[in-house]
């Protein structure tokens, strides 16, 4: 086809150029119209060049193109084939899953029975326990009841105690005060008192008894040795005015201890003569 296609061109080509010149001047053309008549054929000529490249083209598309229809086929074809295949898998797949709700369907059935078996139960449970809750409920309420009374009362009790407890304090504060007074007097009155320590062994256990005194808070003025060693228990000598001082001194000194009225002339108010392990 292309062959017979460049022959009529090339046969045409050679009637414009030879043909053309011998017909010249036949249609009374002048040399312009001529020449334009030579342009327009070269024009045609390139055209027809255009054309037959345009052509190739198209014929090299077309292929490219039965080419790319051919490949969609095939491709189509293997495709249809897989999913035919997947379709059997599916279907064996469809029937197992069924088969598999069908089971599942019937244990929730079962599940379900029990389930309300059980709530059954419970509540049935619940309603035996919610009466014996409401008599134990009545039964605190009633318990709640009597030891907020008793709360009441302890309360009351207990902001009396602490009425009379305050009371109490400032009572014993007092009475603190007034000992402390009268101790604090007494330890003045004490050392004012002429005291003196006699010792029947050895001046050792006079000092002894001594330190003893002192503790007390009575002064000591003098220490020395008993005339005599006929004392077999801690003595308190006093001038008669001073009798209760004695008696205060024995209870203080305690244990083996005696006191009787000094009968002879001194210029201390107490003579205190020691054992032999004051």
């Amino acid at each position: 086809m292309y062959k017979g296609f460049i022959i009529v061109l090339i046969m045409q080509l050679g009637f414009f150029i030879h043909g053309c010149t011998t017909l010249e001047h036949i249609d009374s053309s002048s040399n312009e119209e001529l020449k334009k008549f030579k342009t327009s054929k070269y024009g045609m000529m390139h055209e027809i060049e255009k054309v037959k490249a345009d052509n190739v083209n198209l014929q090299r598309q077309i292929d490219i193109l039965n080419i790319l229809v051919k490949e969609k086929q095939r491709i189509i074809d293997e495709k249809e084939s897989k999913v035919a295949g997947l379709r059997g898998e599916n279907e064996n797949e469809v029937i197992r899953l069924r088969e598999e709700n069908e089971l599942l369907s019937e244990q929730i059935k079962k599940l379900k029975s029990e389930n309300q078996r059980i709530i059954d139960e419970k509540e049935s449970t619940i309603a035996g326990l919610r009466g014996e809750n409401e008599n134990e409920v009545i039964r605190l309420r009633e318990e709640n009841e009597l030891l907020s009374e008793q709360i009441t009362k302890l309360k009351s009790e207990n902001q009396k105690v602490k009425y009379e407890n305050k009371s109490l304090v400032k009572i014993l504060t007092r009475q603190k005060d007034t000992l402390l007074s009268q101790m604090n007097a007494l330890k003045k009155y004490i050392q004012k008192l002429k005291v003196k320590v006699l010792s029947i062994d050895s001046k050792n256990s006079a000092e002894k008894m001594a330190k003893k005194l002192s503790a007390i808070g009575y002064d000591i003025k003098s220490i020395s040795y008993a005339p005599q060693s006929k004392f077999s228990r801690n003595t308190v000598y006093f001038v008669p005015e001073f009798k209760d001082e004695a008696e205060q001194l024995v209870v203080s000194l305690g244990g083996n201890t005696t006191f009787k009225p000094l009968n002879w002339p001194s210029v201390f108010d107490l003579i205190i003569v020691t054992e032999k392990n004051p």
